[in-house]
């Protein structure tokens, strides 16, 4: 029976915290769609997590989408309502808390936002990377969902009119008001602050309507009664093909440490190359993607990125009439093109994607609407299954913003079999 439902703006998300209880062994079912028959749930699964794909929509269609999921859920008599948020507060923040909020009624919605172990931390309803205001880091310059304030609150209240208080460390919560739907946002500057606010909310019997990132999940198993197994693990495969999507500063440097220090093989995909996917229907992108293919099969770490390495996509996307706001779709759909072909040709090769549109529009192009999660590589970075072409294929996932600067180097060395 589930227990549990998470709702995640982007695949990353949804993997990086359902994967919290999938490793010990709780039976976690994902999808990447949001409408789900009866049928299509296990009867031992506790924990679902619905990835609503909201994080690119307007604000409307984010807060329709999550209040429809948390209204379904609500009607199914699922005990507890996870809102997944970004840890640096990327999104439609204040639609989507809204949504679970006003679907809550007279209950308050609980936002622990920080990741204290990764150093994103909320203290006086600011949120912080690093130690920096959330404004001030790199977040603040994010390509796609730059966050321009660190106040929660502000935040909230950009997409939203509703109710917003904060609640430091160490002070209790607040009765909660029967006459509107509120948030109630939390801090959370260590782990313990997270443990005390989640027993304090049990002893309330208010543990029903809960925000927060991967951080929160991972303390969340420890407080409500789940059936644990012991979890399983990734396979070791000849070779590692990284499809680079995500534009975050963390992982172009990444990319730039695995190529000068860990033996990796680099190809920058070209303006029409990565912006143009039909550009893969043609002799030349067919020859492109065969040459790729043969560059899998000699070389055990491949690298595919869509960084700028010019000032000429602004001149490219007004030739071709191509909206700034599709950019990253087409990102997307042009690495799902070339893992495809990768894929049908059998390699023995595991394919690590960044950045949450990239699994996602792959799973898109072959029609795959469930994953099943394996294990944590390391902290964030998922290692999943999916069925592609009748076959099982190994699959990682990484949040652009997540992971230390050597992440692709300590992927490689555990997941690459080792020559005898």
């Amino acid at each position: 029976m589930v227990k549990l439902l998470i709702i995640a703006d982007d695949f990353t998300g949804a993997l990086d915290t359902g994967i919290q209880f999938k490793k010990y062994g709780i039976c976690t079912q994902v999808f990447t769609k949001t409408r789900i028959e009866d049928n299509e749930i296990n009867p031992d699964t506790e924990v679902l997590v619905i990835d609503s794909e909201s994080r690119p929509l307007t604000k409307d269609e984010a807060y329709l989408g999550v209040l429809n999921i948390t209204k379904w859920a609500i009607s199914k008599g699922i005990e507890i309502i996870f809102k997944k948020t970004d840890s640096a507060l990327r999104g439609n923040i204040g639609a989507e808390l809204a949504a679970v909020a006003d679907a809550a009624g007279e209950e308050s919605l609980y936002f622990l936002p920080g990741y204290p172990e990764i150093h994103r931390i909320t203290k006086n309803g600011m949120h912080y990377i690093d130690g920096e205001l959330l404004e001030n880091s790199v977040f603040g310059k994010d390509p796609f969902e730059p966050v321009k304030r660190s106040y929660i609150p502000d935040i909230i209240n950009e997409q939203s009119f509703i109710t917003v208080r904060c609640v430091q460390s160490g002070e209790k919560i607040p009765e909660s008001r029967k006459e509107d739907s509120s948030i109630v946002v939390c801090d959370t500057v260590t782990t313990e602050d997270i443990d005390k606010r989640l027993e304090e909310l049990q002893e309330k019997k208010c543990l029903k309507f809960i925000a927060g990132c991967a951080g929160l999940a991972a303390r969340l198993v420890w407080k409500l009664s789940f059936e644990k197994k012991d979890g399983q693990m990734f396979r070791q495969t000849k070779a590692l093909y990284v499809a680079c999507g995500s534009l975050n500063k963390i992982t172009e440097k990444q990319v730039e440490y695995a190529e000068k220090t860990g033996g990796f093989e680099r190809i920058h995909l070209t303006m029409e190359q990565k912006l143009m996917p039909e550009y893969y229907q043609s002799r030349q992108g067919k020859e492109f993607t065969e040459w790729l293919v043969k560059l899998c099969e000699t070389r055990k770490k491949l690298i595919v990125d869509t960084f700028d390495q010019d000032d000429k996509k602004e001149m490219f996307l007004e030739k071709h009439k191509i909206p700034k706001a599709s950019v990253r779709f087409r990102i997307s759909d042009s690495h799902g093109c070339i893992v495809d072909e990768i894929l049908k040709s059998n390699i023995d090769v595991t394919i690590l994607m960044t950045g949450g549109d990239t699994l996602m529009g792959y799973m898109k192009k072959i029609g795959c609407t469930q994953i099943e999660p394996l294990c944590e590589i390391e902290q964030g970075i998922v290692a999943s299954n999916i069925i592609c072409h009748d076959h099982t294929v190994q699959v990682i996932s990484k949040s652009g913003g997540f992971g230390t600067e050597d992440v692709m180097c300590i992927i490689a060395e555990k997941v690459i079999k080792k020559e005898s």
